[in-house]
């Protein structure tokens, strides 16, 4: 599997084209199967997605994806081979809708990337990004706190997550004028099944739709995804197993016909059509790292099994349907 390549001038990282979200974890007395599922992804893929913002929201979640993490490098002793993306900067009180906070502030961001290398034992991460935007503050007020990052050793590339791609070309365009370390990744919702920020029912993040797409293709920056497999819509898209959430976020006649497209490769293929769907983003034109979230073993070896599928641009059109 081809794999990402990131080079800022100062360090060069080679990354999977496939992440272990830690945005899974929600129990810390299921620590054990936890352990069991990164030991298994660690065997094929070295890449791990985590922030510290992750099921905060739930009653045993208070920085459980990093703490878990943390816990599981240290006693496998694995830290220099393996690549940590975390991210800070999450609004205060976003789940909840109420009295948002923004955290777009030097306190706020040291704060953050401070605790999430204290959570997860580490003096370093790979890749550090900006969890959401804040529109109120200029790019020149943002940019220079990742620089400082870099510069106090903390995160070897910056990034951003759930920023446009316009945002992002501001930011570019000020770094290079700047002569500063430019940001090397983006994360944002990229799925076959296409979806809006308002089917989300949160206005603060993006989706990849035909302009972001472009803007991707064309200026070659490395996207991670989120989401990737839209809750396993391709596999239960027609069951009754779909929960109201989902069907509010992915059902529609353009993501049924991809859904059916995606199951015929599927058997072509001898895979699921949710491992299909992550090979549309695997061997996208656009460099996508895709993000997974597995519950349990068997959803996790589904997704290994992307490994094997090689899908031309032919095929990625037609499950576009183009």
């Amino acid at each position: 599997m081809i794999r990402i390549i990131l080079d800022n001038g100062i360090h060069n990282l080679s990354m999977d084209k496939l992440a272990f979200g830690t945005g899974c974890f929600a129990d810390y007395n299921d620590k054990d199967s936890y352990f069991l599922l990164m030991d298994r992804f660690f065997e094929n893929f070295k890449t791990f997605d985590t922030a510290r913002s992750y099921n905060e929201w739930l009653p045993d979640g208070k920085d459980i994806s990093e703490h878990m993490l943390g816990e599981w490098m240290k006693i496998r002793n694995n830290r220099n081979n393996i690549v940590i993306v975390t991210k800070g900067g999450f609004p205060k009180n976003l789940k909840s809708k109420k009295d948002i906070i923004n955290r777009i502030t030097k306190e706020d961001l040291q704060y953050d990337i401070d605790t999430s290398l204290a959570t997860l034992k580490t003096d370093y991460v790979d890749i550090f990004l900006l969890h959401r935007d804040d529109l109120s503050k200029p790019i020149e007020y943002i940019i220079p706190i990742l620089q400082d990052f870099i510069k106090q050793g903390k995160t070897r590339f910056i990034g951003v997550s759930n920023w446009t791609s316009d945002r992002i070309a501001k930011a570019q365009e000020f770094i290079e004028k700047e002569k500063m370390v430019p940001l090397s990744i983006s994360q944002c919702y990229f799925s076959l099944a296409e979806s809006t920020p308002a089917k989300f029912d949160d206005e603060t993040i993006v989706c990849i739709n035909d302009y972001e797409y472009k803007w991707y293709e064309t200026n070659k920056m490395p996207l991670m995804a989120y989401t990737s497999q839209a809750k396993g819509f391709f596999s239960k898209y027609n069951h009754v197993q779909l929960k109201q959430s989902e069907i509010n976020r992915f059902v529609s006649d353009i993501n049924i016909e991809r859904a059916k497209r995606a199951k015929m490769l599927a058997n072509e293929y001898s895979v699921s059509p949710t491992c299909i769907a992550l090979a549309y983003l695997i061997n996208n034109p656009v460099q996508t790292c895709a993000i997974i979230g597995p519950k349990n073993l068997s959803l996790l070896e589904d997704s290994i099994s992307v490994k094997d599928v090689l899908l031309s641009k032919t095929q990625i059109d037609w499950l576009k349907g183009e």
